[in-house]
């Protein structure tokens, strides 16, 4: 990907606070930090403090600005506004307040107006204000008055010097408490000197004007010479403040944000060097002890990570590839490539390679040309011109074959192709038949001719291809068989001259002799083979590796120097599959991601100092009240009425550091450490007495750890939780044990009696039992019988049915015979014909079906139906004979034609009989005749 031992500079990266985060004024004056790293600046609304998670303010008694801060050895933090100057100091509980010094210096001087600046000098605290200075030592405050006005003032080598503006530099002996003249106005050429600052040469410093005038001063031969002018006549630009950062010097200016020079007075290349400022009004600068580079702006304020382990190469694409040679430097993005042509020890600029728009997967050198892998092809890189070779789109990458030095295999979405350069030109020479696979994973085997091919989601293939690379000649694959658990996700890559397959479920080796994958015994012990390891590469003596979406390395060969923490902020911001890892040497790496190119400094780890997690506040709280807690390293009390209790912490001296993590625990609750994550509070609800500890730890997502820290509490018990209250429980319950003991022996004394009781109401029970059975046999019985007795009543109204129909039967028969005949009389000649006939009709009026049959069906119809006639004479007795069978007929559902012939009737007798019927019976005419029969046998029933 690039090569051994390049030094690379990056750009440092920025934070931005507006208003939403410090909820104060946007303009900033001064900064100071104490001891435990705890920033505070001086504003328009008073004094804003961060420590690293949570802001603060604090405000003057006269509501003025603050306009100087400094912090001295001891921790104290001095602060001066209008006509007051005093101490910002945190009390037992963790809040910020203000202490003015005017009680207990006996100042009664309010006349200062703004005290611009405050410096500490050998324990003596000097402010700052137009008109003069007050220098504190002790309990002493001494004024000291200016021949005109004071303007500036600066430490330079341990001695105090101040600007007047009418007459020049002067030292300020703090013992005698007299002025020195050591520049004058005309040394000075007339300017305001904003600053003077070290260099290495410990003879001499910069002083750099307000006009951006650069001058080396020599203090101690008073002597002072233009060196420099940063701005032109026509720029009404003007420097506002200055420091020194590592051994670049950082201008502040009113109109163009931060101006970076060397300490010869000359500006540095600035154009990407520096990240861009929110605000282009830059009022003073202040370098952490961490060592980045705080910028208080006329509107807001900004943190520039100088000293951040992690600075952008690139920005705003998604990296796939890097590959540098000599000064140049070549990036496959998903927009193109790009290209830089100087990039040692400064910010690469980087241009788009004219013609590469669109995704790009590689790119690397190849008989001294630069070949990309494109979606849309191959194509030839120079510097910022390209070339596309052929017309094949689709292009990973591009391998060497090891038998043919000549011979290049272009990886294709759908297969591979021979490619190879020709008199100076790079041309297709064929494609290779017989596999038509994604070749994006592509790796020669041992053998000559062989290459491993894995596939995302279809595991791994192992081809062969014949001598002259035109066609695959043999295609094995591997899947769940052959000792791999899944298809998905397999990637191949080389480790110590050896070929390994990385899984999602560990990393393997192919056994050629028994053809099977097997898992590889040392890398599993490194790397946690539960844990998807997509991307292996080796690089001096360092093994680097992406695993469940995590960078890390570990050295290749002493793998007990393992480290992932390091890249913790880039969780999940890799190409999955095409992760770009580039190391420049054995101290920094480049990292492509979805977000750009960042370079890691491995070098932090040993220079950064050790961090410390504080409690910066403790509360309580409780049905009515909450209140906060000391932090002063005793144990806390807290009332028995505690509902909950919160604790607040932070890491000031990593509150420049990216995504800071806390863990806690609570000893006496969690039996183990929390997980890590971002919240700076923890909240207790509804604890049990007893006593706690709560410890909490931090660390930050570049390798920074956070040392522990903790607080003891103890919750009291109620009152019935006491120690008396036991004593009192354990009495209470000696005397209940002998009241139950008694209550029970009077209660076995009347158990017994009640058990006489009980046996004798079991024996009458058993009896009356015994009767119930009794009955319910009966009963059973009876219920048998009934049951016989409705099928007898179904089958006796089925017979009833049936000799109903034969009559009516047997009486149409007769009739019909009758009219035959009648009709065969007339048609007769013979007398004796006749007189046959007559008999025969005698002999049939003799059987017709008479008052007899009726009788017979009556008798057999009250049987099935015995309630039935009774019913109907009971509610209309004025029902003739003929019209209670009529009602029998219509009940059996017998139709109008069917009655007649029973009745010696016709239908239209029939038809007038119901008439009849419904009239004395009075049923309208939309009642059905036969539903009220059959409820009238209903109701009889019931």
């Amino acid at each position: 990907m690039c090569q051994n031992d390049i030094e690379l500079a990056g750009r440092p990266g920025i934070l931005h606070y507006t208003q939403n985060e410090f909820k104060g004024d946007q303009q900033f004056w001064s900064v100071c930090e104490d001891n435990d790293g705890i920033l505070y600046f001086g504003n328009n609304d008073g004094t804003l403090i961060f420590d690293g998670e949570e802001w603060h303010k604090v405000k003057l008694p006269n509501n003025s600005s603050i306009r100087s801060l400094a912090s001295d050895s001891a921790g104290n933090v001095y602060a001066g506004g209008f006509n007051e100057f005093g101490l910002i100091k945190k009390d037992i509980t963790g809040k910020y307040y203000y202490q003015s010094l005017f009680d207990t210096l006996k100042f009664s001087d309010n006349k200062i107006e703004n005290l611009w600046d405050v410096h500490i000098v050998d324990n003596t605290i000097v402010y700052r204000s137009f008109i003069k200075l007050i220098a504190i030592s002790g309990k002493k405050a001494t004024q000291l008055p200016a021949t005109s006005h004071f303007i500036n003032s600066y430490v330079v080598n341990g001695n105090y010097f101040v600007q007047d503006i009418a007459t020049g530099i002067y030292k300020l002996d703090l013992k005698t408490m007299q002025f020195e003249q050591y520049f004058t106005k005309q040394d000075l050429l007339g300017e305001e000197i904003i600053s003077i600052l070290p260099t290495d040469n410990t003879d001499s410093q910069l002083g750099i004007s307000k006009t951006g005038k650069i001058f080396e001063i020599n203090i101690a031969e008073k002597q002072c010479k233009l060196i420099e002018q940063l701005f032109s006549n026509e720029d009404a630009n003007q420097v506002e403040c200055a420091i020194n950062v590592n051994k670049d010097i950082y201008i502040g200016t009113l109109s163009t944000g931060i101006i970076r020079i060397d300490q010869n007075g000359h500006i540095l290349d600035n154009e990407g060097s520096l990240p861009q400022l929110q605000d282009q009004s830059v009022l003073n600068l202040y370098k952490t002890q961490q060592g980045n580079v705080w910028a208080l702006l006329n509107n807001g304020l900004d943190c520039i990570t100088s000293n951040s382990p992690i600075t952008s190469i690139f920005q705003n694409a998604s990296l796939f590839d890097v590959f540098i040679k000599d000064q140049a430097m070549y990036l496959a993005t998903n927009q193109g490539v790009f290209y830089s042509d100087n990039f040692r020890n400064r910010i690469p600029k980087f241009k788009k390679v004219v013609g590469t728009e669109g995704q790009t997967w590689s790119i690397r050198e190849y008989k001294g040309d630069i070949l990309a892998g494109h979606d849309k092809g191959l194509y030839k890189i120079d510097k910022l011109n390209s070339k596309k070779i052929g017309s094949t789109s689709g292009i990973w990458k591009v391998i060497p074959v090891r038998e043919n030095s000549d011979i290049f295999l272009a990886a294709n979405y759908s297969g591979l192709f021979v490619v190879t350069k020709r008199n100076g030109e790079w041309v297709y020479l064929n494609e290779i038949q017989g596999f038509e696979e994604s070749t994006r994973d592509i790796l020669e085997a041992d053998e000559d001719g062989t290459f491993w091919v894995c596939h995302g989601f279809k595991g791994v293939f192992r081809i062969k291809i014949d001598t002259n690379y035109e066609r695959v000649t043999s295609v094995e694959h591997f899947t769940t068989q052959n000792g791999l658990i899944s298809p998905y996700s397999i990637n191949v890559a080389k480790w110590e001259d050896q070929i390994i397959f990385t899984t999602d479920n560990g990393i393997y080796t192919y056994n050629k002799t028994n053809n099977q994958f097997e898992p590889h015994a040392k890398l599993n012990s490194i790397l946690d083979p539960t844990e998807n390891t997509r991307t292996i590469m080796q690089h001096g003596d360092k093994t680097w590796f992406i695993q469940d979406d995590e960078a890390g390395y570990f050295l290749t060969n002493n793998h007990e120097e393992y480290e992932k923490g390091y890249f913790l902020q880039f969780k999940g911001e890799f190409n999955r599959g095409m992760e770009c890892i580039a190391p420049l040497n054995s101290q920094q790496v480049m990292l492509g991601t979805k977000m750009g190119l960042y370079l890691f400094d491995l070098t932090y780890k040993e220079r950064v100092a050790p961090a410390q997690t504080i409690i910066t506040g403790a509360q309580y709280m409780s049905a009515t009240e909450s209140e906060h807690l000391p932090l002063d390293g005793e144990t806390i009390t807290l009332p028995n009425n505690t509902n909950s209790i919160r604790f607040d912490f932070a890491v000031p001296d990593m509150q420049n550091d990216v995504d800071i993590q806390y863990s806690y625990q609570l000893e006496n609750m969690d039996e183990e450490w929390s997980t890590w994550q971002s919240d700076s509070y923890k909240e207790y609800s509804h604890l049990r007495p007893g006593t706690y500890t709560f410890k909490v730890r931090s660390r930050s997502l570049v390798g920074t750890q956070g040392e522990e820290t903790s607080i003891s509490f103890k919750l009291l018990p109620l009152w019935y939780q006491t120690k008396w209250a036991v004593i009192l429980y354990f009495l209470v319950a000696f005397l209940i044990t002998i009241a139950v003991i008694k209550i029970v022996k009077a209660r076995i004394i009347k158990e017994r009696e009640k058990a006489r009781e009980e046996e004798q109401k079991a024996k009458k029970l058993l009896e009356l039992e015994l009767e119930q059975l009794k009955l319910k046999a009966e009963k059973d019985k009876i219920k048998r019988d009934k049951v016989l007795l409705e099928e007898d009543v179904i089958l006796k109204s089925k017979e009833l049915a049936n000799y109903t129909m034969m009559l009516v039967k047997k009486k149409e028969i007769f009739s019909e015979i009758q009219g035959d005949i009648k009709e065969l009389r007339g048609q007769v000649k013979t007398e004796g014909s006749r007189k046959k006939l007559q008999n025969m009709y005698s002999k049939l009026n003799k059987h017709l079906i008479g008052e007899e049959y009726m009788q017979v069906f009556e008798s057999n119809f009250e049987k099935v139906h015995h309630d039935f006639f009774n019913k109907l004479k009971a509610e209309y007795p004025q029902l003739t004979q003929r019209e209670l069978r009529v009602c029998a007929f219509i009940k059996m559902n017998l139709t109008n034609k069917e009655i007649s012939p029973l009745l010696n009737i016709s239908v239209r007798g029939v038809e007038t009989a119901r008439y009849r019927i419904r009239k004395k019976m009075n049923l309208e005419h939309e009642h059905n005749f036969t539903e009220f029969l059959e409820g009238l046998t209903e109701k009889s029933k019931r």
